[in-house]
């Protein structure tokens, strides 16, 4: 019996590596709160175009962070996703809980 399974559990290992149905994990993401009127930017810097201004305390998906301008003495920008649409919004306007998401 056990070398049934053990056939079968190959057997889906083959299937699934050449293009089966297996999904790729999402990466993980988090709900992210913007702590004031926030704009995001389309590149980790205020220098460039923006995407979305937000009201404070608008919900966000965020999705990971990365360096980019530093401001405030601070490299790190959130890409989160608004409406379907991404862009990047600097740490000091945005709550993100603690270790939630990762570097991109």
């Amino acid at each position: 019996m056990s070398k049934l399974v053990a056939a079968a559990a190959l057997t889906a290992g083959a299937f699934g590596a050449l293009g089966g149905t297996a999904e790729a994990a999402e990466p993980p993401s988090a709900i992210g709160v913007t702590k004031g009127f926030a704009t995001t930017y389309s590149s980790p810097s205020n220098q460039t175009g923006a995407v979305h201004h937000l009201p404070a305390n608008t919900p966000v998906t965020t999705m990971c962070f990365r360096e980019g301008q530093v401001l405030n003495g601070n490299p790190l920008w959130f890409i989160v996703n608004v409406d379907g649409q991404s862009g990047y919004i600097h740490r000091d306007l945005i709550a993100v809980p603690e270790g939630s998401v990762g570097h991109c």
